[in-house]
C-alpha cells in the first residue's frame, strides 16, 4: 500500500461510488477556498474534504468488504499545486465509534437504508484512514500458511503443465485434499482488509 503523507492544506471532494465489476470510490481534487470545511484524518494528517458526507454514504452503501472495492484519491497541494495520488483496491475495514461494522448492516442491506444512512451522517464527529494492523499481520500469517501448503504439494510427485496435473494414485486424495485447503487460504487472503476507516460519533 502506498502511504502519502503531506504537511499541506489540501482540498478535494468526492464522487460516487459506481459498480462495474465491482465498486470504485474516487475522490478528486478541488481548489476552492472555503472556511469549516468538514475534515478527514488520513494517515495520520488532517486535510479537509468538501464532500465528506457523500464519500461516506457511497462507502456505507457500497459492498466495502468485497475485494474489488477500487478507492482512488487524486490530491492536489494547495499552495505548490503538485498533484498526489492515493489508490487503494481491495477490502476496508468500517469501524464506527470503535465497533466493527457488519458486512451486512442497516447502511448496505435493507429496503430503508438511505433512512440510516442520513440520520448517521448527522451524528459523523470525525473520519480516520489508517492502515489496518489487523489485517496486514493476519495477511502475513495466511501467506505463510500458504507457501507452507505449496511446500507439502511440491514434496509429492506431482507433473503440471499448461493446466494438466498429473499425480500418482496413492498420493491423488493427498493432492486434492491440500490443492482444496491452498485455494481456500487464498480467497480468504484476498478479502482481508488492509485499510481501516474509523467513524466517531462522539
Amino acid at each position: 500500500m502506498r502511504i502519502i503523507i503531506i504537511s499541506a492544506l489540501l482540498f478535494f471532494f468526492v464522487t460516487h461510488i459506481y459498480s462495474q465489476e465491482g465498486s470504485k470510490i474516487d475522490l478528486k481534487n478541488v481548489d476552492v477556498a472555503s472556511d469549516r470545511l468538514p475534515t478527514i484524518i488520513l494517515f495520520g494528517d488532517e486535510y479537509t474534504i468538501r464532500y465528506r458526507n457523500e464519500f461516506l454514504e457511497s462507502l456505507l452503501k457500497s459492498q466495502f468488504y468485497r475485494s474489488d472495492l477500487m478507492i482512488v484519491i487524486n490530491l492536489q497541494e494547495f499552495v505548490s499545486k503538485r498533484e498526489f495520488s492515493f489508490e487503494h483496491e481491495g477490502a476496508v475495514r468500517i469501524n464506527v465509534d470503535s465497533r466493527k461494522l457488519k458486512n451486512q448492516n442497516r447502511y448496505n442491506s435493507q429496503v430503508q437504508s438511505s433512512m440510516y444512512v442520513n440520520s448517521f451522517l448527522r451524528k459523523v464527529k470525525s473520519v480516520r484512514i489508517d492502515s489496518s494492523l489487523t489485517g496486514i499481520l493476519e495477511r502475513r500469517a495466511i501467506k505463510k500458511e500458504i507457501k507452507l501448503i505449496q511446500k507439502q504439494i511440491d514434496s509429492l510427485d506431482v507433473e503440471i503443465s499448461n493446466d494438466n496435473i498429473k499425480v500418482k494414485l496413492n498420493e491423488s486424495k493427498i493432492f486434492k485434499k491440500l490443492y482444496r485447503k491452498q485455494n481456500q487460504k487464498i480467497r480468504k487472503l484476498k478479502n482481508i482488509s488492509v485499510l481501516e476507516i474509523s467513524i466517531f460519533t462522539e
